[in-house]
């Protein structure tokens, strides 16, 4: 069992932070490795947070609508290996 941290990407060169639109799935709840999870939003678009593993999402850090800063851990993934 691994705790594999989502973080917040750089979508572009002078991106800073970005905004949780929407978590797609509640703590607690499975995620596939490559399927979207939550969407963020930037400046200039809303793109979809893909799940860096397989596993359970947990440690939700930031909520929707709150802003986080790139490279910052926003969740974590329990995998099942």
């Amino acid at each position: 069992m691994a705790k594999v941290p989502v973080y917040m990407p750089k979508f572009g060169m002078t991106m800073t932070a970005g905004l949780i639109a929407e978590w797609l799935f509640a703590e607690g709840e499975r995620v596939e490795r490559g399927k979207p999870i939550a969407l963020v939003e930037t400046e200039k678009v809303q793109t979809e947070l893909e799940a860096p593993a397989t596993g359970v999402l947990t440690d939700i850090r930031f909520q929707d609508g709150a802003e986080a800063p790139v490279g910052e851990i926003i969740a974590h993934v329990i995998t099942e290996d």
